[in-house]
This record gives C-alpha cells, sequence and structure tokens, in this order.
C-alpha cells in the first residue's frame, strides 16, 4: 500500500517545488487539484506541455499522481450549474490520461434538504454519472465518486446502487472512512462495521482511500485534528483495508500544519499493523 497526501495541503506551489516539498515528508504519492494546488490559472496547466511537464516533475521525485481532485457540484438542482460540471469534468478526465493519474475525483453536492428529496437529488446524480463516464471509457480513465454522509451519495448501499444503475468499469468509488461516519457512528465498533458495509457493497470497486481524524463539535460539525488525535481508528481501518488489496493508494487529507513527517510515519505504523 502506497501511503501519500493531498497536494493543495501544502498550500500553493509550483510543480517541481510541491513534488519536492511532498518528498520531503515522506509521502510517495499525491492526489491534485489544480485550482487548489498551483500558483496560476488552473487553465494553464492543462495543456498537453503542462502537462507532461507536471508528470515528469513528480515522477523525478517519485511521487506518484493515483487521482486527480476536480471539485464538481455533481447533483446540483441548477441544470446550468450541472452541464458546466460534466464539461469541467470530462476535461479532467482527458487530462488525467496525460498527466497519468487516471483517475479524477469528485463528491456529489452537499444534501441539506427533506429526506423526502433524495431521490430527485440521486437522479441528478446519475445523470452526472452516466454523462462524464462514457468519457472516462473513451480516453481510458476512471470516474472517482466519494460518498458522504452530509451529501447526495450518502451510504455504502446507496453507492453499490449507482455502480449498478451505472454498470462501467470506468466507474469507481474514492474511499474516506471518515466521511461516512456521523455523530451516532464514532465507536470503534460502528467504524468497523461501517467498514464491513463499504467492503461489502464495492469493495472491489475502490480507486482510491482517503485518510483523515477529527471530532465531532457540540453541534455535530466536524473538526479536523491531527492523525491519532480524533475519533477514527484507523489503527485498525488501515490494516484491514491493506488486506482487502494492498494495490491501494492512501492519502492523508488535510495534513496537519507542521506535522507531516509525524503523520505519514503514523500512517506507515498503522498501516503495517504497529499501534502509535
Amino acid at each position: 500500500m502506497i501511503i501519500g497526501m493531498r497536494g493543495h495541503d501544502f498550500g500553493r506551489m509550483a510543480p517541481e517545488a510541491l513534488a519536492a516539498a511532498i518528498r520531503e515528508t515522506g509521502f510517495r504519492a499525491t492526489q491534485l487539484a489544480f485550482t487548489k494546488a498551483f500558483p496560476a490559472p488552473a487553465a494553464q496547466y492543462m495543456t498537453p506541455q503542462a502537462l507532461s511537464g507536471i508528470r515528469e516533475a513528480f515522477a523525478a521525485q517519485g511521487i506518484a499522481l493515483p487521482v486527480m481532485g476536480c471539485y464538481v457540484s455533481a447533483s446540483d438542482r441548477d441544470d446550468a450549474v450541472r452541464e458546466a460540471a460534466k464539461a469541467s469534468f470530462s476535461d479532467c478526465l482527458r487530462a488525467s490520461v496525460l498527466l497519468g493519474a487516471l483517475c479524477v475525483g469528485t463528491e456529489t453536492t452537499h444534501f441539506t434538504f427533506d429526506e423526502s428529496e433524495r431521490e430527485a437529488a440521486y437522479a441528478r446524480l446519475v445523470d452526472f454519472v452516466r454523462a462524464v463516464v462514457p468519457v472516462a471509457e473513451a480516453c481510458g480513465a476512471v470516474v472517482g465518486i466519494e460518498p458522504v454522509a452530509l451529501h447526495t451519495l450518502n451510504t455504502p448501499e446507496l453507492t453499490r446502487r449507482l455502480l449498478r444503475d451505472v454498470p462501467s468499469d470506468a466507474l469507481r468509488v474514492v474511499l474516506d472512512v471518515a466521511n461516512l461516519v456521523t455523530p451516532q457512528t464514532t465507536a470503534p465498533e460502528a467504524q468497523r462495521e461501517l467498514l464491513d458495509r463499504c467492503l461489502s457493497c464495492f469493495g472491489e470497486r475502490i480507486a482510491v482511500l482517503h485518510v483523515k481524524d477529527g471530532v465531532f463539535d457540540a453541534g455535530g460539525v466536524w473538526q479536523n485534528r491531527p492523525l491519532g488525535e480524533g475519533v477514527m481508528d484507523w489503527a485498525h481501518l488501515l490494516p484491514a483495508l491493506r488486506a482487502h488489496d494492498d494495490s491501494l493508494c492512501a492519502l492523508r487529507e488535510g495534513v496537519w500544519p507542521g506535522l507531516a513527517r509525524e503523520e505519514c510515519a503514523r500512517m506507515h505504523a498503522w498501516m503495517e499493523g504497529r499501534a502509535q
């Protein structure tokens, strides 16, 4: 299992500088979101020449690029917003092949409505996925959809339904177990049950892992914390995921300022079954 981090957690840096900074921490992979990781407008990095240069800069530092982040509102109520999301995501799919990332990941829109509107939101998500999957199939890329408890795609079971409703090897899952934990399911036993549900529903369709830690405040709002200082049971979850598929890449999301080296070492210890 490769241990990596999200590129823009270091702020905006030129590709060569970012690749070197990540290598210095011990991480060996990253997720790049051009709109957040690099200093110039994202369009500047989307040409074939620029994409090739970015790929070479990270390869020179031994940093893998398993996923490209594309932040869109995939189930937005506004048709125009959703059409723009399809176009932006499709552009990233084509770019990801030149970048060497192959997978482009997104979440599915914050769900702030009554539960009776879940089906309508899900239908909009299916519309988005059905539009971008053929693009991925045509160029040899992968669509990575990330379920989140507070978003349209909010459970392992609904994620399984999406994979069945849009049957394609080009559709995969970006799994962050922390994003599916709620204030009611923070107990280690509940997290392990949640992981079992994920593996049962889409275990063979996971593209990449995200890893973060945090706590829920008095209002039930997630607050990020350094690894090992929140509610997440990664000491159990990470080796379980490694045992499930050792080829996966686990990307730290939200590296705590000044603790990148320590957090990288902690992830390695957990992955290897060494409590830390």
